[in-house]
C-alpha cells in the first residue's frame, strides 16, 4: 500500500474521531463543571481548526487509495463525510447547536469508517489494479 495513502488514513481517523470525541464529550464538560481550554469552548474555532486536519487527510487518502483500489464506496462514504463536516462548520448558525454537533458527529462516523474500509481495501491481496 501507498506509505503516503497509509498515513493519511491513520490521521484522518485521529482527526474524525477527535471530531466525533468533542461533539459527545463537550457538552458533558461543560455540565460536570470540567475545566476545558477556552478554545475548545468555540465551536466554531474547532470545526475550522479540525477541518484543516480531516479535509486534506480525506482528500490524500482517498484519492492515492481509490487510484489503486477503484472502491467508490470509499469515495460515497468518504464524500458523505466530508460534506456533513463542511455543512457543520459552515451552517452552525442555521443547524443549530445540537443540529451541528450531531451533523458533525454522523459524519465523523462516515469518515472513520471511509477511512478504515480505504485501508483495508488498499492494503488487501484482492486489490484490483485496472
Amino acid at each position: 500500500m501507498n506509505n503516503i495513502s497509509f498515513i493519511a488514513d491513520r490521521f484522518g481517523v485521529l482527526a474524525s474521531t477527535a471530531c466525533a470525541l468533542h461533539c459527545l464529550l463537550l457538552p458533558v464538560m461543560l455540565v460536570s463543571g470540567a475545566i476545558i481550554p477556552a478554545a475548545f469552548l468555540e465551536e466554531e474555532f474547532f470545526h475550522m481548526a479540525i477541518l484543516l486536519f480531516i479535509l486534506p487527510a480525506a482528500l490524500v487518502g482517498f484519492g492515492l487509495g481509490c487510484l489503486r483500489h477503484k472502491d467508490s464506496w470509499v469515495m460515497r462514504i468518504g464524500g458523505l463525510g466530508l460534506v456533513g463536516i463542511i455543512s457543520a462548520t459552515f451552517l452552525h448558525e442555521s443547524l443549530g447547536t445540537n443540529g451541528g454537533r450531531i451533523l458533525a458527529f454522523i459524519s465523523s462516523i462516515f469518515l472513520v469508517a471511509a477511512h478504515l474500509r480505504n485501508y483495508r481495501m488498499g492494503s488487501s491481496a484482492s486489490c484490483s489494479h485496472a
